[in-house]
């Protein structure tokens, strides 16, 4: 019993990863300027709430003896549901700010990664934080890695040091252990002794995408959590914003 209720929770768990955004579309949207503006809002409302506290809601203005026009100073929407929208989209982005992997929020894009003009042995310092990282899928990493021929057994090295980055005049190398096994990635890529550097453009521009899309899939509950308070910030926008366009109408078809 206990070992099908396990099962189906990882089977909800597969459907449901594959439905949470990744950490490359959240910093894309959060990079848009026009939803800057809850945060905006977040802070302006309390004060006006404050300021409007005392105001009645309409205010008659007397332009002559005969003649006078009232002014509604009520909103067309409940400030209060705007207010709980700009709360979810402000948790959201805070969480964003904590928690995203620093790897996504520097480079947007291989482009972005090579504007930096890192010397090919840097992308094996930024895989020791992936291999070191417990929140990114491993498994994959190491096997597609395996597979493309970048990382490679090495059982026979006397003085391993797992999970260092070492330096020398020709590489810079990486070994970890995986699966009770001793592994080793170098960079940069080597023939005859001396560096191929078309062998070793490609290699970077694989090993990019490769941490990239295994820190993108990284921290399932965080991008849950984060993509939940985005649906009700969403959510709660939607009602004063069509009160607004009810409100505009009416007041079109006076």
């Amino acid at each position: 019993m206990e070992i099908k209720f396990l099962n189906l929770l990882k089977k909800r768990y597969n459907i449901m990863k594959d439905k949470i955004l990744n950490w490359q579309w959240f910093r894309d949207f959060f990079n848009i300027t026009i939803f800057k503006y809850f945060v905006t809002w977040f802070a302006l409302v309390p004060i006006f709430a404050k300021l409007s506290e005392y105001l009645p809601k309409e205010i008659k203005i007397q332009l002559s003896q005969s003649d006078s026009y009232i002014v509604n100073l009520e909103l067309p929407f409940k400030w209060e549901i705007l207010w709980v929208s700009s709360l979810s989209f402000v948790i959201a982005y805070l969480l964003y700010l904590i928690f995203a992997p620093t790897f996504v929020k520097r480079y947007f894009s291989l482009k972005d990664y090579k504007e930096y003009e890192h010397s090919p042995r840097w992308i094996v310092w930024e895989s020791q934080k992936l291999i070191k990282s417990k929140y990114v899928d491993i498994d994959k990493f190491v096997g597609r890695m395996a597979k493309k021929e970048y990382v490679k057994k090495a059982n026979n090295i006397p003085e391993f040091n797992d999970k260092k980055v070492i330096v020398d005049n020709k590489q810079t190398y990486l070994m970890f252990k995986y699966k009770d096994e001793q592994y080793k990635f170098s960079m940069p890529i080597l023939s005859d002794n001396q560096e191929n550097q078309t062998l070793t453009e490609i290699a970077v521009r694989e090993i990019f995408w490769e941490i990239f899309a295994r820190f993108s899939a990284s921290k399932f509950g965080v991008r849950f959590v984060i993509q939940a308070l985005l649906i009700i910030s969403l959510i709660t926008f939607a009602f004063p914003f069509i009160e607004s366009i009810i409100s505009g109408f009416q007041y079109l078809l006076k």
